[in-house]
């Protein structure tokens, strides 16, 4: 995110950009992914696989085994890496490559946890590495595309995303239209820009990162009337995003409302204290004392 010079002078504050880690399998954990852990995560991967093999009676012909140690070691990785473990997640999806050095999604995944342990030249090489086995992938081209606009490689990001734009079955597309948003935020194309979060919210209406970048170029302009509209919006799906209640505190304290501009800056410290959004809240806070 960039960082506001004052607390009424802002930068456009880019959004967290939007990666994808997809478990192997079948979605076999469901909506209570969150609730287990990695492990608990494996032996459900495990029972699944068995569940499935006993099901299949040799009707199909029998299972790669070493595809299938590489996707049980991607899930555990996986789970780890959500779980925020990035150096466990590495060297589970290490085991993978060790089985099946083809095995492209456990480069994808290990491409994101190196991007979190800050180690962008290994990030790098494994997002290489998974779109030279599987270049088509439109996932793969997102989590790199994102991975180029954190990196401030903004023309490279545009083309990634671009090609996972163009794949018409990408399954979650408004991740890489909001990304393709940020990447031309960096070119300072903010037309383009636009276009591209008007193109996530055609596909997925009042999605909340898209809603969120939008009212920061509207603040940027000087329109805070659109802006706030649209943070209303996300804050009535997400009630403790940190960056869009510091932004409606500020837009609040621009037009004399001292009283909510507080109350919104306060909720962001509760929501978020060691985020950037939070420290900056805590400041103004500070500020009003």
């Amino acid at each position: 995110m960039s960082t506001r010079r004052t607390p009424l002078t802002l930068k456009i504050i880019i959004p967290a950009v939007l990666t994808a880690t997809v478990l192997s399998g079948c979605g076999i954990f469901g909506s209570k992914n969150t609730a287990m852990t990695p492990d608990q995560q494996m032996a459900a991967f495990i029972a699944h696989e068995h569940k499935t093999r006993a099901q299949d009676q040799g009707l199909q012909a029998p299972a790669d085994d070493g595809k299938a140690k590489a996707g049980i070691y991607t899930s555990l990785g996986t789970a780890y890496l959500q779980d925020g473990h990035p150096r466990q997640a590495i060297r589970e999806l290490q085991k993978a490559t060790q089985v099946d050095s083809n095995y492209a999604n456990a480069y994808n995944v290990m491409g994101l946890a190196y991007e979190q342990l800050a180690q962008k030249a290994l990030a790098k090489q494994a997002f290489e590495q998974a779109l030279s086995l599987d270049g088509k992938n439109p996932e793969y081209h997102n989590n790199f595309g994102a991975f180029l606009v954190n990196t401030d490689d903004y023309q490279q990001a545009v083309a990634q995303l671009k090609m996972a734009t163009d794949d018409p079955l990408y399954s979650t597309p408004q991740f890489a239209w909001t990304n393709l948003a940020q990447a031309y935020a960096g070119l300072k194309n903010l037309s383009a820009a636009r276009d591209a979060l008007n193109r996530a919210l055609y596909l997925v209406p009042n999605y909340p990162p898209a809603l969120q970048m939008l009212a920061e170029m509207d603040f940027q302009e000087g329109n805070a009337t659109a802006a706030f509209s649209h943070l209303q919006v996300v804050l009535a799906q997400e009630p403790n995003n940190p960056d869009a209640l510091l932004l409606a505190g500020q837009i609040a304290a621009q037009q004399g409302h001292s009283t909510e501009a507080t109350s919104l800056w306060q909720r962001c410290v509760n929501a978020a204290p060691y985020s950037t959004a939070g420290k900056k809240a805590q400041q103004l806070l500070l500020q009003q004392s």
